[in-house]
C-alpha cells in the first residue's frame, strides 16, 4: 500500500479551491480518503506538502498524523494483500470512525443494535433509564472517552442526592460500566486509566423477603371477598405453587397441559434452548388455574390479560393483604424466595431447587454436571415434598425433626 497527498482537478470547487485527499494505492488500483483541509489553489500543493499558507505547517502535521493512522491500521490487518483497494479503504474508514470522538448516545445506539435481539424489554428499559440518568447528570453529547473516576463518583453522588436506593444506584452505575466496557471492546473509546479502576461496586445484599411457613399458610387461608384482592392472593399462591414462577412466565404458559416446560423469559436469551425446566402442575396450582384459565390455555383475570394490567392487581392488592396480615416484607417476589427457602429447609439439593425455579446452574462447569442431570421426575418429588409440608399444617421444626429420625 502507498499513500500520497493529492488534489483531483475534476473535483475543483467553484471558487477554485481544492479538497486535500490521501490517495491510497493498493493492488494496482487507487481510492481516496477525503480530508477536512482545503487549499485555495493547486499551487499550494507541492510534492505532497502544503506550501505558501500561514497554517501550512499545521495542515502538513495533521495530514501526516492521518497517514500514520492509516499505516497503523493497515499493518494490523491479517492477509491484507488479499483485499482489493476498495475493500481495504472500507476497512480502514470503519476502523478510523470507531476510534473517533463518540458520544454516549452514539455508542449506546450502536450497543442497542447488537443487544436488542437478545435483551428482554425489561432489560432494555432499565438500560435506557440508566443512560438517561447519566446524560441528565453529565449533559447530552458527553464524549464517553472523557469519562474518568471523578465523573463516576460524581454520578454516584448525583444519584444519591436524588434519594435513590443503593440497589437502584448500583443498577444505574452498572449500566454506565456496561456501556464503557462495550465501547472499549469495540474500539469506540480508549483510556490510560480505566474510569472504574477506583470504583468498588458494593456487594449486593440479598433481600430478606422469604416468608415463613406459617405466613404462607396464613395467606392461603385468609378469607377474602373483594374480587381483585382475591386475584392478587391467587396469583401469589399460584406463583408459589409453580415453584416461584415470575408473572411474565405464568402468563406465557399454556396451563391446560398437565405439565409446564419452559425457560424463564428473563434468562432465555443467554440459555441453551435445551436447558428447559419441566415439572407436573400440582393439584394446588391446578385449583387456582381452573378459576382463570381461557380456552387457549392462558390466564385472564376479569378481562385483564397483559402483564402490565395484571401487575396493577398484584401491586395494589398485595399491599392490602400485607397490611391485613401485618407481614411487612411480603411482595410478589416473596413467593419465589419462600419456595426456595422452604425447599432448602427440607434439605432438598441446591441443584434441584435451581432446576425447579428455572435458574441456570450456579456452577455449570462443575465436573459432576457432566454426569448427572436433573429431570422432571426428580423435580416432581422435590416439589411434592414442599407442598405436602405446606398442606400438613405441622410446624416446620417438627417436620424437619421427623425427617432426621
Amino acid at each position: 500500500m502507498n499513500l500520497r497527498v493529492v488534489i483531483l482537478p475534476s473535483k475543483q470547487k467553484k471558487d477554485g479551491s481544492h479538497k486535500l485527499r490521501i490517495a491510497v494505492s493498493h493492488n494496482g488500483t487507487t481510492s481516496y480518503v477525503v480530508t477536512r483541509f482545503r487549499i485555495p489553489s493547486d499551487k499550494n500543493l507541492k510534492n505532497g506538502n502544503v506550501v505558501n499558507l500561514s497554517n501550512a505547517t499545521y495542515i502538513n502535521q495533521q495530514i501526516r498524523t492521518l497517514q500514520n493512522k492509516i499505516y497503523t491500521i493497515y499493518d494490523s490487518l491479517e492477509e491484507r494483500e488479499a483485499y482489493t483497494c476498495s475493500q481495504l479503504l472500507k476497512v480502514i474508514k470503519h476502523k478510523m470512525s470507531r476510534g473517533s470522538i463518540r458520544t454516549v448516545e452514539e455508542i449506546n445506539a450502536e450497543m442497542l443494535k447488537i443487544k436488542e435481539h437478545s435483551w428482554s424489554e425489561g432489560t432494555i428499559r432499565l438500560h435506557n433509564d440508566g443512560i438517561k440518568r447519566f446524560t441528565d447528570y453529565a449533559g447530552k453529547n458527553f464524549i464517553l472517552s472523557m469519562l474518568d473516576s471523578a465523573t463516576v463518583f460524581g454520578f454516584k453522588k448525583y444519584l444519591k442526592d436524588l434519594g435513590l436506593s443503593d440497589t437502584t444506584i448500583g443498577i444505574r452505575i452498572g449500566v454506565l460500566r456496561r456501556l464503557t466496557y462495550f465501547a472499549i471492546t469495540h474500539g469506540y473509546a480508549k483510556y490510560d486509566i480505566p474510569p472504574f479502576y477506583d470504583y468498588k461496586e458494593p456487594i449486593p445484599v440479598a433481600r430478606d423477603i422469604a416468608l415463613s411457613l406459617d405466613q404462607i399458610r396464613e395467606i392461603r387461608d385468609m378469607e377474602i371477598t373483594h374480587k381483585w384482592k382475591a386475584c392478587a392472593r391467587d396469583l401469589f399462591m399460584l406463583s408459589f405453587y409453580l415453584c416461584g414462577m415470575n408473572l411474565g412466565d405464568i402468563l406465557a404458559q399454556d396451563l391446560s397441559k398437565p405439565t409446564v416446560k419452559f425457560i424463564r423469559i428473563k434468562t432465555k436469551s443467554r440459555r441453551n434452548p435445551n436447558d428447559q425446566t419441566e415439572f407436573t402442575i400440582q393439584p394446588e396450582a391446578r385449583a387456582i388455574i381452573n378459576k382463570y384459565i381461557q380456552p387457549d390455555g392462558h390466564l385472564a383475570f376479569y378481562g385483564r390479560v397483559t402483564k402490565k394490567s395484571i401487575q396493577h392487581i398484584t401491586d395494589d392488592y398485595l399491599r392490602e393483604i400485607r397490611s391485613d396480615l401485618n407481614i411487612d416484607k411480603m411482595v410478589f417476589y416473596s413467593a419465589r424466595k419462600s419456595f426456595s427457602q422452604l425447599a432448602n429447609e427440607l434439605m432438598i439439593k441446591d441443584t434441584v431447587i435451581e432446576y425447579c425455579i428455572g435458574d441456570a446452574p450456579s456452577n455449570p462447569r462443575r465436573a459432576l454436571n457432566f454426569y448427572i442431570k436433573i429431570n422432571k421426575r426428580i423435580a416432581d418429588r422435590a416439589i411434592r415434598k414442599v407442598f405436602d409440608v405446606v398442606a400438613s399444617n405441622e410446624p416446620l421444626e417438627k417436620v424437619i425433626t421427623e425427617a432426621d429420625i
